[in-house]
């Protein structure tokens, strides 16, 4: 009891010292000025007294010229203001916005750093409700810097599917192949407002201002303590996503040092066409150092029918394609409340998550092995600490949460440099089978939700003069009871390794290998001619060289292959393999054409090549190749002005020795599918 007292008192303390701190900061500057100006100090040519221009100094520290509504006369008080900077600061503010900030008057002409700091003493943009009438009842102070999107998108397989040729009351899809998508959307300083409509193929399109996916928001931010307001949707990451995460992160790749050590954005106004990963309602943050977040989400999920008061957990895909899909779409009522809080210390960071998540039907998990620590019910709750440190040179981070049951998951790392030109992360995390955080998504090797995984983590970055870089990572793994696809508790390491080499400005090239080991069932046969499951080890491998080199200014090469090893357990080795050639031409300016040539050949899906394609702004796009075959794309971006840009893309994929592609309703007859994508963007 007494260490929690001593705790408390220490947390709370700390402010206050660093209150203190800021005003004997203040104090000191004032006392430097006056101690400058007395130096100088002719009593022959002033008509102050000593005492008086003291006095006089710090009664205007302790009264500050307000800067948003000050006249020239009263400006001109000011120590280190002149006519010239006085009447620029009342342009500023006239013909550009009010001042929220002292630092901001770098931007009036006439005045520099060494001005600044001159001057900081003596005056305010204004406080509470004072600054916040100059501010908040000023249109440009709402629309500086602002700037409008549109998009319009358009995507289409011109390859007929199977879906297609069904009718939806035998099983196909109820809409057309294309997909649609458009977004408008205006940012300022203050004020975001957007709308994101979005058609997936084989969805209807009731009318064109009716889609099957719409997210929108209208956003305040960074309005003085007021951090952020939300309405509409909005995504939530905080700490290391133990306990909810729906903003973006970096999984285990060549960046090995940022993999782990994740910085939750806290509120963040949607605008993704994903259509699972957001929360529907109010958000806000408030405060300075110490920050409070509340948060209120009520939004329809869609979910597997297991019968009228009970489905399985939320869908995460956000198809309504099929009737039965169709069926399901927004069965499933969430409600979510919750808050964080955090202080910013001298030496870090410290907060506080905490939610309850309601289901107006039950919850029910699988009935599988894997599924046996999942959750069920209709409520569930979960809350965390988490903190990052500064010691020195080191980041230390870590967060800790409990689930409802009682289950818990920790994780914590260390970021540091090891001499001058070697970087370090190592972590350790452990997420108990019985740890429920179902809206978190922690660092882990399985995505998602964090549960039932132990392992740690160490990347090493390693550069050799201005030139080259090594990356290289490890990572064992322990999943303590069945994961998915298997029964029993399994393990595994993988590791990667990377060099890359910086020739010249115009030539670079790098290999990469990537290797995961792990533990995996198979089928066999026993003496008795029984089937039964087995564990045997898993690995795939992957071997890479990619050189780029750009040609002269406006043509870039880029070659890639890659070698992939993969033997599943209880089968034999197998092999795959990519080559590509890029060619990048900018035309000028306003006109550029990327294209690839890419063949591949593997013995099976396990060996398959993943490979990232320039795509329409703002498209992800990853191939997954397996078999043997040939691909090629083409992507035309083209600006004719600064308010209008387009996209175009084509992209082909020829298989050999196949006349079906495909399985199930995405099913195609031939050897070939290819596809085609249009986007407009209007910007001013």
């Amino acid at each position: 009891m007494q260490k929690t007292i001593l705790f408390i008192s220490l947390v709370f303390a700390i402010p206050i010292v660093a209150f203190g701190q800021q005003q004997d900061s203040t104090q000191s500057q004032v006392e430097e000025d006056i101690e400058e100006a007395l130096e100088v100090f002719d009593p022959q040519s002033s008509d102050m007294s000593p005492e008086q221009l003291t006095e006089f100094l710090q009664e205007l520290a302790a009264n500050p010229v307000n800067i948003n509504n000050a006249g020239i006369n009263t400006l001109l008080r000011v120590p280190g203001l002149n006519l010239k900077t006085a009447r620029a600061i009342i342009d500023y503010r006239d013909n550009q916005k009010p001042f929220e900030s002292v630092n901001e008057l770098q931007e009036v002409s006439g005045i520099g750093r060494v001005t600044l700091e001159k001057v900081r003493p003596y005056v305010t943009p204004g406080s509470g409700l004072e600054l916040g009438k100059n501010l908040y009842t000023d249109l440009r102070y709402w629309t500086n810097d602002g700037r409008f999107q549109a998009f319009s998108r358009v995507q289409t397989d011109l390859q007929q599917a199977e879906g297609y040729k069904k009718r939806p009351e035998e099983g196909g899809y109820v809409g057309n192949r294309v997909k649609y998508y458009q977004r408008f959307g205006y940012q300022s300083d203050h004020v975001s407002v957007n709308l994101t409509q979005e058609k997936d193929p084989g969805e209807q399109l009731v009318s064109p201002v009716k889609f099957d996916h719409r997210s929108w928001h209208i956003a305040l931010q960074d309005n003085g303590k007021l951090q952020m307001l939300v309405g509409g949707d909005y995504g939530l990451a905080f700490g290391q996503g133990l306990v909810i995460w729906s903003g973006y992160s970096f999984g285990k790749g060549s960046d090995v040092i940022g993999a782990v050590n994740r910085s939750g954005q806290g509120i963040d106004p949607y605008t993704s066409a994903q259509e699972t990963n957001f929360y529907r309602g109010v958000a806000a943050t408030y405060g300075g150092k110490l920050q409070f977040t509340g948060f209120y989400s009520n939004r329809q999920r869609s979910a597997s029918e297991i019968s009228n008061d009970t489905t399985r957990s939320p869908g995460t895909d956000g198809y309504h394609r099929t009737i039965n899909e169709l069926l399901q779409e927004k069965n499933l009522g969430q409600q979510l409340y919750g808050g964080h809080i955090q202080m910013e210390l001298p030496f870090g960071l410290i907060g506080a998550t905490g939610y309850q998540v309601e289901y107006d039907k039950v919850i029910a998990a699988s009935d599988r092995t894997y599924a046996q620590f999942d959750f069920e019910g209709r409520t569930n709750s979960t809350f965390g600490a988490d903190y990052t440190f500064l010691f020195g040179p080191a980041v230390v981070f870590g967060e800790a949460a409990r689930s409802q049951n009682g289950g818990m998951g920790v994780i914590s790392g260390i970021e540091t440099s090891i001499g001058d030109n070697t970087e370090m992360s190592l972590a350790y995390r452990n997420y108990q089978k019985e740890f429920q955080s179902i809206l978190g998504n922690g660092f882990g090797e399985v995505s998602g939700q964090p549960k039932n995984e132990e392992g740690i983590y160490l990347g090493l970055q390693h550069t050799i003069g201005d030139r080259v870089t090594v990356n290289a990572y490890i990572d064992q793994f322990r999943f303590p009871s069945a994961r998915f696809g298997t029964n029993q508790p399994t393990q595994g390491y993988d590791w990667l390794g990377k060099v890359n080499v910086e020739f010249n400005d115009d030539l670079s090239f790098y290999v990469q290998l990537r290797s995961e080991i792990e533990d995996d069932e198979y089928r066999a046969l026993d003496s008795f001619g029984r089937q039964i499951r087995k564990l045997g080890k898993a690995r795939r491998s992957t071997y890479r060289a990619n050189v780029e080199y750009w040609v002269n200014p406006k043509v870039r090469l880029r070659t890639r292959g890659e070698l992939v090893q993969s033997q599943q357990a209880g089968e034999n080795l197998e092999f795959g393999y990519l080559i590509y050639q890029d060619l990048r031409l900018q035309f000028n300016e306003k006109l550029q054409l990327d294209t690839r040539i890419t063949m591949f050949d593997t013995e099976s899906f396990a060996t398959r090549v993943y490979q990232f394609e320039n795509d329409l702004l703002y498209v992800f796009a990853s191939q997954a190749l397996y078999n043997t075959g040939q691909r090629m794309y083409a992507l035309l971006n083209y600006e004719p002005t600064s308010y209008l840009e387009f996209w175009a893309k084509f992209g082909i994929t020829i298989f050999e020795d196949e006349q079906v592609i495909g399985s199930g309703l995405n099913q195609i007859q031939g050897d070939k599918r290819s596809e085609v994508g249009i986007q407009a963007r209007l910007k001013f």
